[in-house]
């Protein structure tokens, strides 16, 4: 629904609607981190999109409890635009049940409130130090390790039976250090591999116990990190803009590895685009720049798709990027100013498997 259709209607709009114009643009309003161990670095993430016309503001954002500290990563939001609500537990100065409802006060565009929901039981027999797994920036392709040092005070017949874990990019191994005066001391180290894809990682391990209360036998680990491409492109996407019929534009892509790397094929969305690399193909170089002209033709209408890039890494790794614009009629954008063209390159053939030869 646009929020467009409630503008008439601003004055007469009951309590339960001008929440649910709100509560809509959460994907969940509600968490459990379960039983979390005293020092854990415990943080969930409440994702909401601005799925309407009109700009969207949060106005004040606060918490029922101190033990959970909340912020916003962006208050003001353009049409499907997307922020968080980020909720941090503080365990070392909190210990036992302890829950929180999170106020978010909207003042655009119509006053609204949404209310968030924390849950957690931080335990006082548990000490994660450190409080997480932080494996930091990591290169792609690359292996890193981490080690972390449990312990348990009270039952000397506690122990670790096991552990779940649903990234296979990650490894844990658990072993015993030490049991003394009913402490028993684990250190766990957790390896990332050469496998995981690029990106951002937040991920938990249950560490599954013996403990004689069946609500508190699993204990969250939480992991975190980004995996750094090994090759990216810069701009991504890339944007056109207004193109009036008949013209070109160029745009330059930046294609950067941390290795020297081979570019092997390119393609454009469709005809109209001839991408000509600054080095032949299949050139060895950490960085290749990769013009992109844009012949609009005579035809109006949107831009969109996607530039292929064909490398030599893993065996022939492709790169997409996304592209948009918009080709115009130049009297129905007096205000528009075209971008120069530098020169007029010939058309690229299509090959049998659909990409487009790059002119060298």
């Amino acid at each position: 629904m646009l929020l467009a259709a409630f503008v008439p209607l601003v004055g007469a709009i009951p309590d339960a609607m001008a929440t649910d114009w709100a509560k809509a643009m959460f994907d969940h309003t509600s968490h459990d981190f379960g039983m979390v161990p005293r020092g854990a670095e415990a943080e969930h993430r409440f994702t909401f999109e601005n799925i309407y016309l009109e700009d969207v503001h949060v106005k004040s954002l606060s918490s029922s409890c101190q033990c959970t500290l909340v912020k916003v990563t962006s208050p003001s939001l353009k049409t499907h635009e997307k922020s968080e609500v980020v909720a941090t537990l503080n365990t070392r100065q909190f210990t036992g049940s302890k829950d929180a409802t999170i106020r978010v006060v909207f003042d655009k565009p119509f006053p609204a409130e949404v209310q968030l929901h924390i849950h957690s039981y931080i335990r006082t027999d548990v000490v994660l130090e450190p409080g997480s797994v932080q494996f930091g920036q990591v290169t792609e392709g690359a292996t890193v390790t981490k080690t972390l040092t449990l312990r348990h005070a009270g039952s000397e017949t506690w122990k670790i039976t096991g552990h779940e874990n649903q990234d296979p990019n990650i490894d844990l191994s658990i072993q015993p250090v030490s049991a003394n005066s009913g402490q028993l001391t684990y250190q766990l180290t957790f390896t990332l591999k050469p496998t995981a894809p690029a990106g951002y990682i937040r991920r938990h391990v249950a560490l599954l116990t013996n403990d004689q209360n069946p609500n508190a036998r699993r204990v969250l680990v939480p992991i975190e990190g980004v995996v750094a491409p090994s090759v990216s492109v810069r701009p991504s996407p890339v944007a056109f803009g207004q193109v009036p019929k008949g013209r070109e534009v160029t745009r330059n892509l930046v294609v950067h590895g941390e290795a020297n790397f081979q570019i092997l094929e390119v393609a454009g969305p469709d005809k109209r685009f001839l991408l000509s690399p600054s080095a032949k193909l299949n050139t060895p170089s950490r960085v290749h720049l990769l013009p992109v002209v844009f012949a609009a033709g005579t035809e109006p209408g949107k831009l969109t798709g996607e530039i292929l890039i064909r490398t030599d890494i893993d065996g022939g790794r492709i790169l997409k990027v996304d592209v948009s614009g918009e080709v115009i009629d130049e009297s129905t954008s007096a205000t528009s100013t075209p971008v120069p063209a530098d020169g007029t390159p010939a058309d690229g053939e299509s090959s049998a498997d659909g990409w487009r030869s790059a002119k060298n």
